[in-house]
Protein backbone atom coordinates (compact mmCIF):
# COMPACT_ATOMS: atom_id res chain seq x y z
CA UNK A 1 0.00 0.00 0.00
CA UNK A 2 1.32 3.42 -0.90
CA UNK A 3 0.53 4.86 2.52
CA UNK A 4 2.79 2.28 4.16
CA UNK A 5 5.57 3.26 1.76
CA UNK A 6 5.08 6.93 2.63
CA UNK A 7 5.20 6.15 6.34
CA UNK A 8 8.36 4.05 5.90
CA UNK A 9 10.04 6.85 3.94
CA UNK A 10 9.15 9.38 6.62
CA UNK A 11 10.37 7.05 9.38
CA UNK A 12 13.79 6.86 7.73
CA UNK A 13 14.02 10.62 8.30
CA UNK A 14 12.65 10.24 11.84
CA UNK A 15 9.36 11.85 10.81
CA UNK A 16 5.91 10.49 11.53
CA UNK A 17 2.36 11.21 10.39
CA UNK A 18 -0.25 12.28 12.88
CA UNK A 19 -3.49 10.33 12.89
CA UNK A 20 -5.17 13.24 11.09
CA UNK A 21 -2.46 13.35 8.40
CA UNK A 22 -2.68 9.61 7.84
CA UNK A 23 -6.47 9.84 7.54
CA UNK A 24 -6.09 12.64 5.03
CA UNK A 25 -3.84 10.44 2.87
CA UNK A 26 -6.30 7.56 3.17
CA UNK A 27 -9.15 9.87 2.12
CA UNK A 28 -7.14 11.01 -0.89
CA UNK A 29 -6.31 7.41 -1.83
CA UNK A 30 -10.00 6.53 -1.59
CA UNK A 31 -10.89 9.59 -3.69
CA UNK A 32 -12.95 11.16 -0.88
CA UNK A 33 -10.98 14.40 -1.21
CA UNK A 34 -9.47 16.07 -4.25
CA UNK A 35 -5.82 16.68 -5.02
CA UNK A 36 -6.48 20.41 -4.57
CA UNK A 37 -7.69 19.80 -1.00
CA UNK A 38 -4.64 17.65 -0.24
CA UNK A 39 -2.33 20.26 -1.75
CA UNK A 40 -3.96 23.01 0.32
CA UNK A 41 -3.37 20.98 3.48
CA UNK A 42 0.30 20.41 2.57
CA UNK A 43 0.88 24.09 1.79
CA UNK A 44 -0.65 25.14 5.11
CA UNK A 45 1.42 22.57 7.00
CA UNK A 46 4.61 23.87 5.39
CA UNK A 47 3.71 27.45 6.30
CA UNK A 48 3.09 26.44 9.92
CA UNK A 49 6.38 24.55 10.08
CA UNK A 50 8.35 27.50 8.69
CA UNK A 51 6.72 29.81 11.24
CA UNK A 52 7.70 27.56 14.15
Amino acid sequence: MLIDEIKASLAMENLHLTAAEEQLLRDFAAERISFAELLDFVKNAIKKQKAA
